[in-house]
């Protein structure tokens, strides 16, 4: 009689597009492939009994894991920085290059740096990131404004999921489902900046005494105008390629909070809404240029609205007329 699979915990992404074992050695193998470590596993329990599931994609570079198993001992040998968040069942209990850690789920995550893991883990669902140190760095430094900003990566960390009214829980939860909106296509989940919400979350914990505490920013209006026109100079250069809340704040040396502060007294809107703004001045420009073979699909894609849909609706709104409008009226002129 074939074996059949025991229940697991859900994924945390690709539950529909998972593979699938009942080998110790397949699951080795798996690991070994999606994220490069050296593993030795071995079942609690009946042998016969052990399951496994995993979904993984990887987005700019980000590599992403969902892994569900029976009960299991582990130990893993790895040359990268890593992220365990539980995501459903039971805790982590592990040693990290000798450290003991614990994490348990909708309560804390572990940032485990190159190494030996030991540990033991019963029915359970976990999130699995390997993170590159420099693009972390980087992060963290334009999060808090910062061009050189020391991050102590050496020991294994467990961070809290809750930092101030800021629910990392939800925001890694949510970027899982944006995973699944984008049939976990990495090219796709690049585009709507996966990869940003992670590393940004994971900065967010990290930092988390010096972003949430008691001091946070203070805004300094002299300071902050010159740094808003270099975050405005560096936009208008780059209209056509993409552009993050990370980039603005490595450009500008200001944080996040008081980018959105200055953006809001200056222009009375967010970045985010200022970069479309100016996107769609760039594209009515080019459509009033009335070019022979520009069109709206073509000014859409020429300054990065993905939705041909979305960006004759903001057109509009902003401008009062559909972008078809504004091309027929400018070859009608023979402009």
């Amino acid at each position: 009689m074939p074996k059949t699979a025991p229940p697991l915990r859900p994924l945390a992404f690709g539950n529909r597009m998972k593979v699938q074992s009942l080998s110790l050695q397949s699951m080795q193998e798996q690991v070994q492939r999606l994220l490069g470590w050296s593993a030795e596993y071995d079942a609690i329990g009946d042998a016969s009994h052990f399951a496994n599931q995993q979904s993984s994609v990887t987005v700019n570079g980000l590599k992403l894991t969902a892994l569900s198993h029976s009960p299991i001992r582990t130990r893993v040998e790895s040359d990268e920085l890593s992220f365990f968040m539980p995501v459903d069942g039971g805790s982590i209990h592990s040693t990290v290059n000798g450290k003991l850690v614990q994490c348990h789920v909708r309560t804390n995550v572990l940032l485990a740096p190159e190494g030996e893991r030991i540990g033991e883990g019963s029915h359970r669902s976990i999130l699995v990131a390997g993170l590159d140190r420099h693009r972390l760095r980087q992060t963290a430094g334009a999060m808090l404004g910062q061009d050189d900003i020391k991050v102590d990566l050496s020991a294994p960390t467990v961070m809290p999921l809750m930092a101030g009214a800021v629910n990392f829980d939800l925001m890694l939860r949510g970027a899982c489902t944006l995973l699944e909106a984008c049939h976990l296509s990495g090219g796709m989940a690049a585009r709507v900046g996966v990869d940003e919400i992670f590393y940004r979350a994971v900065c967010g914990m990290l930092l988390r005494d010096r972003l949430f505490g008691e001091s946070g920013d203070r805004f300094q209006p002299a300071i902050a105008d010159k740094r808003v026109e270099r975050a405005c100079d560096y936009v208008l250069a780059n209209l056509g390629r993409r552009i993050t809340l990370t980039d603005l704040e490595a450009v500008s040396g200001l944080s996040a909070r008081t980018l959105q502060y200055a953006f809001q007294k200056r222009f009375g809107c967010s970045p985010v809404t200022w970069i479309r703004n100016e996107r769609l001045n760039a594209a009515r420009a080019l459509l009033l240029a009335g070019g022979g073979e520009d069109n709206v699909t073509t000014a859409a894609h020429a300054f990065c609205f993905s939705n041909p849909g979305d960006f004759s609706r903001h057109y509009r709104e902003r401008f009062g007329e559909y972008p078809a409008a504004t091309l027929a009226a400018a070859r009608g002129s023979g402009g």
